[in-house]
């Protein structure tokens, strides 16, 4: 059995034609800062509680059981026997690796810090397109990730960590992180464009899963964690991650990969939300600023001109 893929109609992408993102796409987008903004409240709850390898092993087995429970029943097929090899890389590069940056840089760096560094993301892909590519972003999107950066230092308010070797390491952990999210979102564009996102997902997750697995092993808690503890890796593997990337890869097949690496910018914005919500954290003068910044900062990588009128089709 062969790899579902997708219909040869998704190509050329929006992103290198300079097209608008449609509505599903954005509310898609919108849901995936949402989901993963949560990520960082539930991530403080439970790497000091388990340790940062356990959180990340076990994020990404919960995500891989369930997507490949929902693969089996749609019928869909991984084709393991033929693309394992594929299917190990890509996880690598998309999920466990960065997953286990991020979760060791948390022990010594504030959200806030992991998130302008997260936001840099669009940054790089624009980057690294313009060199693997040979891409040429537009001046809307050029000023748009510069604005997205001012939103999210502006929404982290940093300045208070003081720097040490500890969070220097960290600090380069998030980066490495964040190129690879970059760098395997522009891999996902030249190698498995047409595969089915579900499928990607699914074999990502499975993937990553599985190189994770003996570091998670080697780190076992010595005791069942409480309750609030399991149910925040509950949430982390199959709302965070699993649910989170069949969104993402939906996106990156969507929209490309410069539009889809912009939900970063969201991820911080609602993680300030989340904050006030749940731990009573008021949103500041500096946040609401922020928080326009990187409205704006979107509306310009995503090329969002309502005033311009679209030109008028015509059939043959």
């Amino acid at each position: 059995m062969h790899i579902t893929r997708l219909p040869a109609r998704r190509s050329p992408r929006p992103d290198s034609n300079g097209t608008c993102m449609p509505l599903p796409s954005l509310i898609r987008l919108l849901l995936l800062g949402m989901i993963w903004g949560a990520s960082f409240l539930f991530q403080r709850i439970t790497v000091p509680a388990v340790g940062a390898a356990f959180t990340a092993a076990m994020r990404l087995a919960l995500a891989a059981i369930m997507l490949v429970i929902l693969l089996r029943v749609l019928g869909r097929s991984l084709d393991l026997r033929r693309q394992w090899r594929a299917w190990l890389w890509l996880g690598t590069i998309s999920a466990a690796l960065p997953f286990l940056c991020f979760a060791y840089a948390a022990r010594s760096l504030p959200a806030g810090y992991m998130a302008v560094i997260n936001a840099t993301v669009p940054l790089l892909t624009v980057v690294m397109a313009a060199l693997m590519l040979r891409a040429h972003p537009s001046w809307s999107k050029r000023i748009g990730v510069v604005v997205g950066l001012v939103g999210v230092a502006v929404l982290a308010r940093y300045g208070s960590l003081g720097m040490n070797a500890q969070s220097l390491s960290a600090i380069g952990l998030c980066f490495i992180a964040s190129a690879l999210y970059a760098y395997s979102s522009l891999f996902i564009r030249q190698r498995h464009s047409s595969v089915d996102p579900l499928v990607l997902a699914g074999s990502s997750q499975l993937g990553a899963a599985i190189v994770m697995l003996p570091l998670g092993i080697l780190n076992l808690p010595t005791r069942l964690p409480p309750g609030s503890v399991i149910a925040s890796l509950l949430v982390l593997g199959l709302i965070c991650t699993g649910l989170a990337y069949v969104l993402y890869f939906r996106l990156l097949s969507d929209v490309g990969s410069e539009k889809a690496v912009t939900n970063t910018f969201l991820v911080p914005v609602f993680a300030q939300i989340w904050g006030a919500l749940f731990l009573g954290e008021h949103l500041t003068l500096a946040g609401a600023i922020g928080f326009a910044l990187v409205l704006l900062a979107i509306a310009l990588v995503l090329e969002i001109r309502p005033w311009r009128r679209r030109a008028p089709t015509i059939s043959t």
